[in-house]
């Protein structure tokens, strides 16, 4: 019997500060090196600054931040995540995320996934829900909630 592709899902490991965020491959437009942030002026703690990628200013989210966590600072090894357009921007409107380290592939299998009782996940809106993998514990961002943090609802 043949595998169909819903059977996979491609995606990388994000790294931040106490938990790995998964996010499928299709949802990211490039990781680049951190380099200089701008600040937003009067901007909520977890939009931690901007960069200007391929001619655009990408807003920057510290996703510990919008899970409780204090902000961390960019270190040596972060990297940033741009995320294709969240649903309701504008087609130029892209968003980045902070990561603590190198991201790195994962190629998650349905029929080795777990979902994690809810005890194993930070209480917050901003996680759709969590994955785990053998022993590793990922959390899937909700991007909705992302979406209505920057006030597009």
């Amino acid at each position: 019997m043949r595998k169909l592709a819903t059977d996979q899902i491609h995606g990388l490991e994000i790294p931040i500060s106490g938990l790995s965020l998964f996010l499928p491959s299709a949802t990211i437009a490039e990781i680049v090196n951190v380099g200089t942030l701008t600040p937003v002026p009067f901007a909520p703690p977890w939009l931690i600054g901007a960069i200007g990628w391929r001619t655009v200013a990408v807003p920057i989210v510290s996703f510990e931040a919008l899970l409780g966590g204090a902000v961390t600072a960019p270190r040596p090894q972060s990297k940033l995540v741009v995320l294709y357009p969240l649903r309701g921007r504008a087609d130029w409107e892209f968003v980045g995320l902070l990561t603590a380290s190198e991201p790195r592939p994962y190629m998650v299998q349905a029929a080795t996934t777990v979902t994690p009782s809810t005890d194993d996940l930070p209480v917050t809106p901003y996680l759709a829900t969590g994955i785990k993998l053998g022993d590793r514990l990922f959390g899937i961002p909700d991007l909705d909630r992302l979406r209505q943090a920057f006030g597009l609802e």
